[in-house]
């Protein structure tokens, strides 16, 4: 006989298990949108605009339905928010959710620049818009380190590249402030110069703090090996960060070569050439991002590789963390493309394009089917079997870096005394 199915979770359990790990459903179909606006061939096409209005459409209702779940979770299990945070893992995709946000905002800024959408007011709006999802970025960034060292069981042997997530929030954001600002020049030249500065100064951040987390992670694999097989596929994480920080650095760096010097004088920046010596070290910085890319590229697919031969990988949220790396390292090599009038990187951007889009039609298909007999809904940190209407609470004693000590060993009659020697002997003259 076939092994009997497990029984469907309910609807309320599977919003109890509904993990921040379904915001990088936004990310990966968000960033297509960016890609299907930005291909290096056929520009302007009618088929392009047709994939653009579709993956914006799409995202923009996965939007409001996974934020709409990610709320009624807190609401209807507040106590489910302290489990979460102390998880060493999972807590990590709370960064998910301002990089999904910033996906739209940048297709927002597409449909009024190029498509005329909203005029002026919808610009202001999208600008206040990225001001939110700026601090949000900011406080997921700052605030999950912090959780990190107060509230989190960490180890080097069980470090993967989940770090990453909340830190290229800082990343993500600044690149969309690097594409707000040249729209923003011919309304206000002050206000489209503050949000390239700060722009500039966030990925600067944000790369500082990934570029440390990637090192150690390279440190980790070397001794430790790849990720376990639930976690393996996170490898391609690395990627995000060199990606959509090489672009943001080439965005700014532009705009800055751009609206530099505002005066003419001998001093930097006002400079004639500050806003060239800016642009330059942004390409180069970008360059050499582009190039560690390819070279985590290889370490992932190695990895992955490994781990495979060992036993199949099974299908979980964690597959969705293929398409937004690869899509933001795509948007990177077109936008060097186009720096460097390459059609060596065109047609390389092209292929990678692509595959990303192959990449999310068969993370789609395999999702689906997991949607509908709710199998994906899964929080590793909480247990299946419960009672409807029975609230969850870890365990008093034991919680993740809070566990009790064990009580002195102590006999009758004798005093305190745990040293190896002594207990030693106790146990010999039993």
């Amino acid at each position: 006989m076939p092994p009997s199915r497990p029984p469907l979770k309910s609807w309320k359990e599977c919003i109890r298990h509904f993990t921040w790990a379904w915001h990088t459903v936004i990310m990966g179909t968000g960033v297509l949108s960016g890609l299907a606006n930005s291909f290096p061939f056929g520009t302007g096409s009618t088929v392009l605009k047709f994939f653009f209005m579709l993956f914006f459409w799409i995202n923009f209702l996965l939007f409001i339905i996974i934020s709409g779940c990610t709320i009624a979770r807190y609401v209807m299990f507040p106590e489910v928010w302290s489990i979460m945070l102390r998880h060493p893992a999972q807590s990590m995709f709370m960064g998910a959710f301002p990089m999904g946000a910033a996906t739209l905002i940048n297709a927002a800024l597409i449909l009024n620049q190029e498509w005329h959408w909203g005029g002026k007011s919808f610009l202001w709006a999208i600008w206040a818009f990225w001001w939110m999802d700026l601090l949000v970025s900011y406080a997921v960034a700052f605030g999950m380190v912090f959780t990190m060292m107060i509230k989190q069981d960490h180890s080097f042997a069980k470090m993967t590249a989940v770090w990453l997530l909340p830190v290229v929030t800082l990343i993500v954001a600044s690149s969309s402030g690097g594409n707000i600002a040249p729209a923003l020049r011919e309304h206000n030249e002050t206000i489209a110069i503050l949000t390239s500065g700060f722009s500039y100064t966030m990925v600067v951040i944000g790369l500082s703090m990934a570029l440390m987390m990637i090192t150690i992670y390279l440190a980790r694999i070397i001794i430790h090996g790849p990720p376990d097989v639930s976690l393996i596929l996170s490898s391609f994480i690395t990627l995000g960060p060199l990606g959509q920080g090489g672009y943001s650095l080439l965005q700014s760096g532009q705009d800055l070569s751009e609206f530099l010097p505002l005066h003419n004088t001998g001093t930097f920046p006002q400079s004639a050439l500050a806003g060239q010596m800016i642009f330059a070290v942004s390409f180069c910085g970008a360059y050499i991002l582009w190039s560690m890319g390819i070279c985590w590229i290889i370490i992932a697919i190695c990895s992955i590789i490994h781990t495979a031969r060992k036993g199949k990988i099974p299908f979980a949220m964690t597959y969705w963390g293929l398409i937004f790396p690869n899509g933001v390292f795509a948007m990177l090599t077109v936008k060097l493309a186009d720096v460097l009038d390459s059609y060596t990187f065109r047609v390389f951007g092209a292929f990678w394009s692509v595959l990303v889009l192959v990449i999310w039609i068969y993370v789609v298909a395999r999702t689906i089917p997991a949607i509908m007999d709710r199998s994906i809904f899964k929080a590793p940190y909480l247990s299946d079997a419960i009672a409807n209407d029975q609230p969850i609470r870890p365990p008093k004693d034991i919680e993740i870096g809070k566990e009790k000590p064990l009580p002195p060993l102590q006999l009758p009659g004798q005093t305190q005394d745990r040293s190896y020697e002594t207990i030693v002997s106790i146990a010999h003259n039993r």
